[in-house]
Parts: C-alpha cells; sequence; structure tokens
C-alpha cells in the first residue's frame, strides 16, 4: 500500500509541474504579444505622417485660354500702315532736299528771290501736313482683359459689355520718323471728339503727363484717330465698337 502511494504521488508530481510550465509558458506569449502590439501603436503614432505631394500639384496644366492677355481690339491694317510709314519717311527725304540743298543753292545765286521761298515751301508745307494729318494714326490697340474674360468669346461679350472705366489700353501710334509710340491710356481718359477735318475721333487730357515730363522729351499724344470703319481685327471685331459705346456713354 505504501509503495503505491509513492508511484501514485510521483505520478501527480510531473503533471502538475506540466500544468504549471504550461500555463507559465502562455501567460508570457501573452505578455509579449501585448508588448508587441503596445511597440506598434508607439511606432504607429510616433512615425511622420506622408506629405502630400506637392509636385504632382505643382505640375498641374495652367487653365487654357482662348484669348491673350493683351487683346488686340484694333488694327489698322498692315497696308495702311506700312504706307504711311513710307509716306513719313519720304517727307522727311522731301525736306532735307529742298531745305538744305535746293533752297541755298539758289539763294547763293538769286539772294532772296520767289525761286527761294517757292522751294522753302516746298520743304516746309508737306512735312507740316504730312505731321499734321497722320500724327493722331492709331497703328492698333491693346486691352488688357482679367482671366475669366479670357475663358470664351461669351465671357469677353459680358466684360465688354459692362467695361469698366479702369481698364488699360495700350494706343500704339507713329512718331515724327514713323517709330511705334505706345500710349497707355484708361479707359475713362478718352473722350470722343471731332477734329481735324474729322480724322481725329479720340482725345484725352495730357496736361497732368506733359508737366511732369522733361523739356526736351516729346509731348505725349493727346488725338487718336481709330476710326471703326478702319478696324481689320478679325479676332472679336466687334470689340472695338462695344468699347467707343462705352467711352461715349460715360461722357453722358
Amino acid at each position: 500500500m505504501l509503495c503505491l502511494r509513492v508511484l501514485r504521488g510521483a505520478h501527480r508530481t510531473p503533471l502538475r509541474l506540466d500544468a504549471l510550465s504550461l500555463r507559465g509558458a502562455t501567460t508570457r506569449g501573452l505578455r509579449l504579444k501585448q508588448n508587441v502590439q503596445i511597440s506598434g501603436l508607439r511606432f504607429d503614432s510616433t512615425a511622420p505622417k506622408p506629405k502630400p505631394n506637392t509636385e504632382a500639384v505643382s505640375q498641374l496644366p495652367p487653365p487654357r485660354f482662348v484669348f491673350p492677355e493683351r487683346l488686340c481690339v484694333y488694327h489698322a491694317g498692315t497696308g495702311r500702315i506700312t504706307f504711311l510709314a513710307c509716306l513719313k519717311i519720304s517727307t522727311l527725304f522731301i525736306f532735307v532736299f529742298f531745305g538744305f540743298v535746293v533752297t541755298p543753292a539758289y539763294f547763293d545765286k538769286e539772294g532772296l528771290s520767289p525761286t527761294v521761298v517757292r522751294t522753302t515751301l516746298s520743304a516746309v508745307v508737306p512735312l507740316v501736313f504730312v505731321a499734321y494729318t497722320t500724327s493722331p494714326f492709331v497703328s492698333f490697340i491693346h486691352m488688357r482683359i482679367p482671366p475669366f474674360a479670357r475663358q470664351s468669346e461669351d465671357m469677353l461679350r459680358r466684360f465688354v459689355r459692362t467695361l469698366p472705366p479702369a481698364t488699360e489700353l495700350d494706343v500704339t501710334t507713329m512718331s515724327f520718323i514713323a517709330k511705334p509710340r505706345v500710349s497707355k491710356v484708361k479707359v475713362s481718359d478718352l473722350y470722343r471728339v471731332n477734329r481735324r477735318f474729322g480724322i481725329v475721333n479720340l482725345a484725352r487730357d495730357t496736361a497732368v503727363e506733359n508737366a511732369a515730363r522733361k523739356w526736351y522729351m516729346f509731348r505725349a499724344v493727346r488725338d487718336f484717330s481709330a476710326q471703326p470703319s478702319s478696324n481689320t481685327v478679325k479676332r472679336a471685331p466687334w470689340a472695338w465698337e462695344s468699347i467707343l459705346s462705352a467711352i461715349e456713354t460715360q461722357r453722358l
């Protein structure tokens, strides 16, 4: 009997040890798993957040516009511009030839005679007439339009229909030697007139601008000749007539 009890106790002791070791291993496995999960959460919280791809946003194609920022609303025509430029230069040559070659030769030969007077007038009269009649001639006009008006012709029509007075116009004329001169004006600065035998149809006040210029500088262009019938613009040809209507309306 004593031997049987000893054997039974010997069998029960390893079973208890195995159960205890199994429980310890399970507890250690659970603790290790919890530690791994906690460390993973800490890593997720401390890891840097991915930055937005700003390069992809910056590389987006810009919006497409139908019209440029400086829209040409008036063009007098290449043939007319070329003819007037040649006329100005030819008049200068005529003035130099009759004024500094022919007239001095007759004056040395005849003195102050009717021939000298005629040659002098032949040099001065064409120069003055061409300068008086062609100085207000406008070659082309560009209008600066906002981005929303450049998207479509319908948006441009809406903008021109309610044209702001502060809209800028770049008016290009020809100087005394047929060199382009650009006058930056606002729509509110212009008003309708009828001067120089009906050649001039627009004018502005240049007193302030001339006062700020040096004495050796050319005076600012006051009169402009930009008749609607002379406009040869093929893209939005209605724009210049609408601008003239807005200029006439703002003076009422």
